[in-house]
C-alpha cells in the first residue's frame, strides 16, 4: 500500500512538471511570437517613413520634369505668373494634360479627374524590387581595367598609349546586350524581396499635397472600390475579404507638404546638405555657407506635417 501511495505521489509530482514545463514553453512561444510581430511592425513603420522621401522627389520632379519630351515645365506654381501648373515654356499645358486640365488646375470632369488634377485622382506608386530594372548596370567596379605591363616583357613594355586606355567594354556596362529588354527592364517583383511598401500624392491645392506612406501588400490602393474601379487590379487580391485583411496588416501614415519654388543648394533634394535641418526649409541662402559648386532646381517645401488621415487622400 506504502509503495502504491509512493507511485501516486510520483506521478502527481512527474504531471505537475509536465504541465509547468508545458505552461512555460507556451508562454515562451507566445513571447517569441509577439516579439516578431512587434519587429515587423517596427519594420514597417520604418519603411512607410522612408517612402516619405521617395514621395517627396517625386513631387519636386514632377513639377519641373517628366511632363514634355523636348522641355521642362515651371513648377507647381508656375514661377512667371502664378497659375497653376506644371506648364511648359510656352505657358500652356504639356500635351498630355492639355485634354483633361482647365486652366485653373482642376480636371475638365471627373472621368479625367488624373493626376495633377487639383482634387483627382492621386497618383500610386508601388514600390517593390524589380527582377531587372529598366537600363540597369551590371556593378563591375572596372570594366575596362588599365592592363599590367610587365618589364622583363618587350612586347608589354612597348605598348602605346592608346592600347593602355582604349576602351574594349562599354562602360558603364549594361547587364543585359538586347535593347529592347535593356530598355523596357523585367518589372516583375522579385519574390522574398523583403517589405513592400508605397507611397500615394494627392493634389489637395495648388501647391499643397497630401502624401499618403505604406509598407504592405495593398500596392497603395485606398480601398476595394478603388481596386474594383482598377482594370486588373482584382485579381491580384482575390477578393475584398483577402484586400481587407492585407489591408489590416499593414501600416499607413500621412502627411502634407507645400512645395515652395525657393531652390537650394546641392543637397539631398528636400533636407538640408549634409544634415536634416528643417529650421532653413525653403530659404533662399540655406546652403551659402557650404558653398555649394551646383543648385538643385526642383524647389524645396514651405513645410512637411504629419497628419492624421483626412478624407481624401
Amino acid at each position: 500500500m506504502s509503495a502504491a501511495r509512493t507511485s501516486g505521489s510520483i506521478l502527481v509530482v512527474v504531471a505537475g512538471l509536465c504541465a509547468l514545463l508545458s505552461a512555460m514553453s507556451l508562454a515562451f512561444v507566445m513571447r517569441m511570437r509577439s516579439d516578431a510581430e512587434e519587429a515587423n511592425r517596427m519594420s514597417q513603420d520604418i519603411q512607410s517613413r522612408v517612402m516619405l522621401t521617395s514621395a517627396l522627389m517625386y513631387v519636386q520632379e514632377a513639377g519641373r520634369i517628366g511632363w514634355h519630351p523636348t522641355s521642362e515645365t515651371f513648377g507647381w506654381r508656375d514661377i512667371r505668373d502664378g497659375m497653376a501648373g506644371p506648364r511648359v515654356f510656352d505657358g500652356t499645358w504639356p500635351p498630355i494634360l492639355q485634354p483633361v486640365m482647365k486652366d485653373d488646375g482642376t480636371a475638365l470632369s471627373p472621368s479625367v479627374a488624373i493626376f495633377p488634377a487639383i482634387g483627382g485622382r492621386a497618383a500610386r506608386s508601388p514600390m517593390f524590387v524589380m527582377r531587372r530594372p529598366p537600363f540597369a548596370i551590371r556593378s563591375t567596379i572596372a570594366p575596362n581595367p588599365v592592363p599590367l605591363t610587365d618589364p622583363n616583357d618587350d612586347v608589354a613594355a612597348d605598348r602605346e598609349w592608346h592600347e593602355l586606355v582604349n576602351y574594349a567594354n562599354h562602360d558603364p556596362f549594361p547587364v543585359i546586350d538586347n535593347a529592347a529588354q535593356f530598355r523596357d527592364g523585367d518589372r516583375a517583383p522579385m519574390p522574398a524581396a523583403g517589405i513592400a511598401s508605397w507611397f500615394r500624392v494627392y493634389r489637395k491645392d495648388v501647391a499643397t499635397f497630401t502624401i499618403t506612406c505604406g509598407a504592405g501588400a495593398t500596392q497603395g490602393f485606398k480601398d476595394w472600390q478603388e481596386v474594383a474601379d482598377t482594370p486588373g487590379a482584382a485579381e491580384i487580391f482575390g477578393s475584398r475579404e483577402e484586400f481587407e485583411a492585407i489591408r489590416t496588416a499593414e501600416t499607413r501614415r500621412w502627411y502634407e507638404a507645400e512645395w515652395s519654388d525657393l531652390v537650394t543648394g546641392n543637397n539631398f533634394m528636400h533636407g538640408h546638405y549634409a544634415r536634416h535641418n528643417t529650421r532653413i526649409f525653403g530659404g533662399p541662402t540655406a546652403s551659402y555657407e557650404e558653398t555649394p559648386n551646383m543648385r538643385q532646381q526642383t524647389g524645396t517645401f514651405t513645410y512637411i506635417a504629419s497628419i492624421p488621415e483626412p478624407t481624401d487622400w
